[in-house]
């Protein structure tokens, strides 16, 4: 493929997008990182007030169930499709082990390493995808990394091509819009995340007076003494 010529006019108005594409990117550079920032800090809040609580309450039901089977004499084959019941809420946060934490890891890895790109372009986008696969790997983000395998605009976008031969400028225009929307759809993963969209939610209430997290931990709290109650009542 032939390299493409740029005439004057043609490099003034590359640049003069270059300059507008930079001032964006600054702007989703930042908001990025509040919202990963401000997505952290109210995990850590909803694990200590509300996670131990929930996994409290799922311990005290599974001993129910297992009592439930002692007395009823039945298979524990049939209480399977129960086992699961009440793990977490729905809006909470999907919780996983290190083991599938890290097959989902290297899942997310064979399809966007760059080792696997094409040509330089396409190793730069893959390593911007994989920077992000990291830090959810770091954080324990089950849900970011379940999100980038399942994204098929993403590997669509991941595995495009540009033209051989461009001109700098033209080069550089096209590293900025890859890394713009890199970014956007790092921004798009937070605000769609069942987590950012709970403290959304607990932000209006707080807006009320009201705090959310403790008021979930005071329900979850009271189905705990309910179900203590039912167990003591089997045993």
């Amino acid at each position: 493929m032939q390299s493409l010529s740029l005439n004057p006019p043609a490099i003034e108005d590359i640049a003069r997008e270059a300059a507008h594409l930079e001032a964006v990117l600054a702007e989703r550079r930042a908001e990025l990182a509040a919202l990963r920032e401000e997505s952290h800090e109210f995990k850590a809040r909803y694990t200590c007030i509300v996670g131990s609580r929930l996994a409290e309450l799922a311990e005290v039901e599974s001993a129910i169930r297992e009592a439930e089977r002692c007395r009823l004499n039945l298979a524990a084959a049939e209480d399977e499709d129960e086992s699961a019941a009440i793990a977490a809420p729905a809006s909470a946060p999907a919780m996983s082990g290190p083991t599938a934490l890290r097959k989902l890891f290297w899942s997310v890895a064979r399809l966007f390493h760059p080792d696997h790109a094409g040509d330089e372009h396409e190793a730069r986008r893959r390593h911007s995808i994989m920077a992000e696969a990291n830090r959810a790997y770091r954080e324990g983000d089950v849900e970011s990394l379940s999100t980038l395998l399942g994204d098929e605009d993403l590997q669509l976008y991941c595995a495009g091509t540009h033209g051989e031969g461009a001109e700098d400028a033209a080069a550089r225009l096209a590293s900025l819009k890859d890394e713009l929307r890199t970014i956007e759809f790092g921004i798009k993963r937070i605000k769609q995340d069942g987590l950012y969209r709970l403290k959304l939610a607990a932000d209006e209430e707080a807006r009320q007076g009201r705090d959310a997290l403790v008021a979930q931990a005071e329900r979850v709290a009271r189905q705990i003494v309910k179900a203590r109650r039912r167990l003591a009542h089997l045993s």
